[in-house]
């Protein structure tokens, strides 16, 4: 045998036993128990926490460093919301619901929603089963905001919720939402009606809810004001009479704009808060020339009553220019204070 082949054999019996040895060393680390008799598939989680799925289930649990398993493998799907939260998922009468557990398989968020994804890195956004509405959560399992919506976006750190046919806007930072637009649209003589509020307005608000009275309230005296019948504002406002603030010889062509302002007033002798709320219409008017397009402003202002139901307790027109659009005169008509059923001149 010559040199050459002696040292090609030397070094395929190098490889041969390292080779050899590798295969010792992976047989041995496989075979080591780990307390469990499946054998898991391990993907990284929280520091010191790892996911790992059952061979013969192929459902999902938590294990810690220590191999020690902290939440049973029984989960259709699992991942880390917060620190010690857990969105899981599980088959209910054949159907897959979401919900959200702790480390420790307290359940923080009810098995009632056919998904929950995340909205922003703190915050979630879970559907119903049931009625496919959306409500909010933290990744800690705390609901923000108090009522559920119809839809969620969220573009270039501006969420978007719509509820019937109103639609919030608000700025986002970490769990903390703050309302910076609300506008909710109605009809009225079969053209759009719309309640604009802008982050200024939301400032004197107790709460959200206000504003859907305030239209409500609003859209009820409007149609009233139209089709000259009170009756059902009456039983809304509990107000002894409101004369026509626009009256018949004015009643053709009239049509609406958006509310655009929302006031709150703090009366110090009186501790509550009232609400001013201003449409601007056009009409035609007759006149002995014939007819001539005007403009005014319809100030309706609210307050609440001892028994917290708020109250259409003033009505007001200021005519406005056509030209400039600027208020031109103060009309005495139903000013602050001022007992209801006074007549227009």
């Amino acid at each position: 045998m010559t040199r050459r082949i002696r040292l090609l054999v030397l070094v395929l019996a190098v490889m041969i036993l390292a080779l050899a040895a590798g295969l010792i060393k992976l047989n041995l680390d496989t075979s080591q128990d780990t307390g469990d008799t499946k054998s898991p598939q391990q993907s990284a989680g929280r520091e010191g926490y790892y996911i790992f799925q059952d061979d013969d289930t192929g459902l999902y649990g938590v294990r810690n460093e220590n191999e020690r398993v902290l939440v049973d493998a029984e989960w259709d799907s699992l991942s880390f919301a917060g620190e010690q939260t857990l969105l899981v998922s599980r088959r209910t009468g054949g159907v897959l619901r979401y919900g959200m557990i702790q480390i420790n398989e307290n359940v923080l968020i009810p098995f009632a929603y056919s998904s929950i994804t995340s909205l922003t890195g703190q915050i979630l956004a879970a559907v119903t089963a049931e009625d496919g509405k959306t409500i909010l959560y933290s990744t800690e399992g705390q609901q923000l905001l108090s009522q559920a919506w119809d839809s969620c976006t969220m573009e270039e750190g501006i969420l978007r919720l719509m509820s019937g046919t109103a639609q919030y806007t608000a700025e986002v930072s970490g769990t903390e939402i703050r309302m910076t637009a609300i506008t909710m649209r109605m009809v009225l003589a079969g053209q759009p009606l719309y309640f604009s509020f802008d982050a200024s307005d939301l400032a004197g608000v107790e709460n959200y809810t206000v504003l859907s009275e305030l239209a409500q309230i609003s859209h009820q005296y409007l149609k009233a004001m139209l089709k000259r019948d009170y009756s059902d504002v009456y039983s809304i406002t509990a107000a002894d009479s409101y004369s026509e603030v626009i009256d018949e010889d004015r009643m053709e062509n009239r049509y609406f704009t958006s509310m655009t302002l929302l006031d709150t007033e703090w009366n110090e002798s009186e501790p509550v808060l009232r609400y001013a709320c201003t449409f601007r219409f056009c009409y035609q008017l007759q006149t002995d020339a014939g007819r001539e397009a005007r403009a005014s402003d319809l100030i309706l202002r609210m307050r609440r009553d001892e028994d917290g139901i708020l109250l259409l307790y003033s009505v007001q027109e200021m005519p406005v220019d056509m030209q400039t659009g600027e208020v031109i005169a103060e009309s005495m008509k139903g000013e602050d204070g001022e007992p209801s059923g006074l007549k227009h001149e």
